[in-house]
């Protein structure tokens, strides 16, 4: 017998593994490889039992990807570029495949053949899985079912993967659903919910939707949804499974019987009814149990377990909707005490599991409190529970392009890619936007680092701390948040000339760009008045005529820079085009920024532009104190839009710094004039970046560098500014040690420290000791987080800030963003197709004209408008109609 090569650790019999057949299929590639592409249409890589088959099936797809033809000479590339071809054969192995093997004729046989083998293998190990879980004492009957379950859907679900459909089929199949749709007057390929207009909004429930149905406690989402479910299964056969967590199965029969009998829900409740209504519900329990309809009132249900009876259901029976009553009463393990997290991966998994049955999944959720605070009590998508808004004016980065845009700006876009943090990894990387949406007008709260960074948010939106996502209201100052240590570089940036770069630095700080006014430079060292004036000679060759001048009694230089031609009203001096270009014309020093193109620059024309920038208003110098000499490079200005621009700049470049404002006072105390801005940067290791990356411009700032540079040689940095907090000690060290049966002073040790007793688990922890504590402990997490994009910055301030308008972002991959420099969480609705509102006016209003009348709010479409459905609803049946008066037109039931 050959050596077998399996594609699992668990032993097969003989009777599920065919060499001969394996080399039948692959030789009859090689004599016909037009073969490839019917096998290819069932048959995959791990379906072969031998490694070195596998290893040319995967050979083969490749080729065929790149549509070349499938021969000796191509296999041989493929297999010796993946360093393979000595290890697999060789030119021995393929010429024996190809001449042990007759004919192709019978290729696609021999692959069913093959097909078979590996099914019934995998049959085996799901059977191995099945046996190692039951015999796992610590797991509960329901998890240890569902596991089966799941291990068996696994491998039938692996046969059941569509092939690609003619054109004549397909064609076919569309006009025979056009033809059902003309037979039953519908207006849509889903199924119908039995309202009128909803279904002529939506088109009926989409196969794969998920839809969030929405509303405050005593609207009625649990009758709404009874009522849809009626309307589906009786007029249009549908197969539904509900799963209630509120109520019990009997509850949920008592309220249905309602709504079929007319007989009022507090009668049934105390069984009083005469002789006429007991036929009615004699009658209406019978039609009941003809129904297809599956009621699940487990009270812990989790999306795993949900999962595992649909798909019981949808292999025993046939499956058309699920319904879930209600989503922030599922559970889920591993989330214990984050509950945004558990509620995003709830909605992934309930959108994961409407794909997977391809029907639409209907979860019932509660709103926030918020709904109340109004003077307008409708719903908007912000009311959703675990989700958020910020303020208009919040900048979301934009790895594509470098910019940072006013998340107001994004409203109605999407395809676009954000910033976003892997949470498997503790990356950060691109990741795509399918919604940016208007929340409406609400209270926020400013948030305000030590770093200075600031954002403004309503109390309800997630922020990332060491624990886990946090709502804004659920945090506390001195407590850690997330931000990025970095913003990565687009991978395609703008090159524009240097002397431009340059020049706009020189202009933004000591620059006079106003109308009416000579556009000129302002500096007191020469050095740097001679390199303006050559930079606009450069920039600008002879359109301008740069003109340097020294006012008498005066120790400062200016720079003029005119224009060569004589200005008229159709004729304007270079730089002013330029200028207003940009966005800078007529700007004033507190008004200045960096103009949005100079973000989609490279890095290192960022680096030229800062160097440039920070000889006008910036320092870099050594600094005297009582204790020593240190150094300074800081910059200011009186415009804080330009402050918080040149940080996020810095953050291109891989340097945090530190801002702070300075209130101007006179000798008395009185205020004088504007606010000042500083961005410091601090410690050895941005030092050093700004030396090595930015450098200095001008004789004397590169003197002062120069001495900065030396002390940076002759000192150690303070590993304590960029740490973990104190919290991984006991989330991740100590539960990794005692695996271990280490001892903390067997820690303590390992990290060459003397022993100082559990203090140490109180101090905040730096990146260098978090990963020689990994290694020590084994601690595969806190080696991830002392190698993350993350910079844990700590809480200065958090002050109620007024109204706003506030808006969002839907992130479906990681469920976050970078904003503002800090890493927040998207809205609930991330997942959903389709998020609906239930309101009713008169829980509010008793006095209200229309008491019955009830609006399903369409406040997100993926694919289709939005708009207001108005229906009847009856509280004594406790039943959803469609219409707004008692009279209803029920033929269309």
């Amino acid at each position: 017998m050959p050596e077998k090569e399996p594609s699992s650790r668990l032993p097969m019999p003989d009777q599920l593994y065919d060499e001969e057949i394996e080399r039948v299929v692959l030789g009859s590639v090689l004599i016909n490889p037009s073969l490839f592409l019917t096998l290819a249409g069932f048959l995959r890589a791990d379906d072969f039992y031998l490694e070195r088959h596998r290893w040319l099936w995967k050979a083969m797809e490749g080729i065929a990807g790149r549509g070349e033809p499938i021969e000796y000479h191509t296999l041989r590339r493929a297999l010796e570029s993946l360093g393979l071809y000595a290890g697999f054969g060789g030119d021995l192995y393929l010429s024996d495949l190809f001449n042990s093997t007759s004919s192709a004729v019978y290729g696609e046989q021999y692959g069913r053949l093959l097909e078979r083998d590996a099914v019934r293998r995998r049959l085996l190990e799901a059977g191995h899985h099945i046996q190692q879980v039951t015999l796992d004492r610590e797991s509960s009957v329901e998890e240890i079912l569902a596991k089966a379950e799941s291990a068996l859907f696994a491998v039938s679900e692996r046969r059941a993967q569509r092939d690609v459909l003619p054109m004549r089929e397909a064609a076919s199949r569309y006009f025979e659903q056009i033809e059902v749709m003309m037979q039953q007057q519908k207006g849509g390929f889903g199924l119908p919910s039995g309202f009128r207009k909803l279904d002529a909004l939506l088109g009926g429930l989409q196969k794969s939707d998920l839809l969030i149905f929405a509303g405050r406690p005593g609207m009625g989402k649990t009758s709404f949804m009874l009522s849809l479910a009626l309307n589906a299964s009786f007029h249009y056969g549908a197969r539904i499974a509900l799963f209630t967590l509120e109520m019990g199965a009997e509850q949920i029969v008592q309220r249905m019987v309602s709504m079929e009998t007319g007989i009022n829900m507090q009668r049934l409740r105390t069984g009083q009814f005469d002789n006429n209504e007991y036929g009615l519900l004699v009658e209406a329990i019978g039609r009941l149990s003809e129904q297809t309809i599956f009621i699940d009132d487990s009270p812990s249900l989790t999306p795993v377990q949900m999962r595992t009876k649909c798909q019981r259901i949808k292999y025993e029976y046939g499956l058309d909707l699920v319904i879930l009553d209600y989503i922030q009463l599922m559970s889920a393990q591993g989330y214990e005490n984050n509950r945004v997290q558990e509620v995003s991966y709830i909605s992934r998994a309930l959108k994961e599991l409407a794909r997977e049955m391809n029907v639409p999944v209907l979860g019932a959720a509660q709103l926030s409190r918020a709904v109340e605070q109004r003077a307008d009590k409708r719903p908007q998508l912000s009311d959703l529970r675990e989700s958020g808004c910020l303020a208009g004016d919040t900048r979301i980065y934009l790895p594509d392009s470098g910019q940072h845009v006013p998340i107001a700006d994004l409203v109605g876009q999407s395809g676009f890619r954000v910033l976003s943090l892997n949470p498997a990894t503790d990356l950060l990387e691109p990741a795509e936007v399918s919604n940016a949406f208007y929340t409406g007008c609400k209270p926020v709260y400013k948030l305000k680092t030590a770093l200075g960074y600031e954002i403004r948010a309503t109390g309800n939106h997630p922020f990332l701390t060491i624990q886990g996502w946090k709502r804004l209201d659920e945090l506390a100052v001195g407590e850690h948040v997330a931000l990025p240590r970095r913003l990565p570089q687009p991978d395609s940036t703008v090159s524009s000339m240097e002397a431009k770069i340059a020049l706009l630095g020189h202009l933004i700080g000591d620059g006079c760009t106003l109308p009416r006014h000579a556009i000129q430079y302002t500096t007191v060292e020469y050095d740097l008045a001679e390199i303006v004036s050559n930079l606009a000679k450069e920039a600008f060759g002879d359109e301008i005529v740069p003109r340097i001048y020294k006012e008498k009694n005066h120790n400062w230089y200016q720079v003029f820079l005119a224009a060569a031609k004589h200005l008229t009203h159709n004729v304007r001096n270079p730089i002013a085009i330029w200028l207003e270009q940009l966005g800078l014309w007529g700007k004033r020093s507190y008004e200045k920024q960096v103009p949005s193109a100079v973000f989609a620059e490279s890095n290192a024309n960022i680096g030229l532009f800062l160097r440039h920038l920070w000889s006008t208003d910036g320092s870099i110098r050594m600094r005297k104190t009582s204790r020593g000499v240190y150094p300074s490079i800081f910059y200011a200005s009186s415009s804080r839009p330009l402050i918080d621009e040149v940080q996020s700049l810095l953050l291109r470049l891989d340097i945090r710094s530190v801002q702070k404002r300075s209130i101007q006072k006179t000798s008395s105390g009185a205020i004088k004039g504007r606010d000042m801005y500083n961005l410091y940067i601090t410690g050895i290791p941005d030092l050093a970046r700004f030396v090595n990356v930015i450098g200095a411009v001008g004789q004397k700032k590169n003197q002062n560098l120069l001495l900065i540079q030396n002390y940076i040689a002759d000192h150690q940095h303070n590993p304590n500014k960029d740490v973990i907090p104190s919290d991984v000690w006991r989330m991740y060290a100590v539960p990794a040690a005692q695996s271990l049966q280490m001892t903390s002073r067997e820690i303590q040790a390992g990290l060459g420290m003397s022993y100082c007793g559990t203090s140490l688990y109180k101090q905040n922890i730096s990146r260098e000791r978090a990963a020689r504590l990994a290694t020590v402990v084994k601690s595969e997490k806190l080696m991830q987080l002392a190698q993350s994009d993350i910079y844990w910055d700590s809480i200065l301030s958090i002050e109620p800030d007024g109204q706003a308008d506030v808006y969002d972002l839907t992130v479906p991959t990681h469920s976050n963003f970078v904003a503002n420099n800090i890493v927040v969480h998207n809205s609930l609705e991330q997942d959903a197709d389709i998020v609906m509102f239930l309101y009713r006016d008169v829980v509010y209003n008793e006095a209200t004209e229309n008491p019955n009348q009830a609006d399903v709010i369409i406040a997100k479409h993926r694919n289709g408008p939005t708009d207001t459905i108005p229906l009847y609803f009856d509280p004594t049946l406790t039943k959803f109609m469609d219409g707004t008066r008692q009279t209803v037109d029920t033929s269309s039931f």
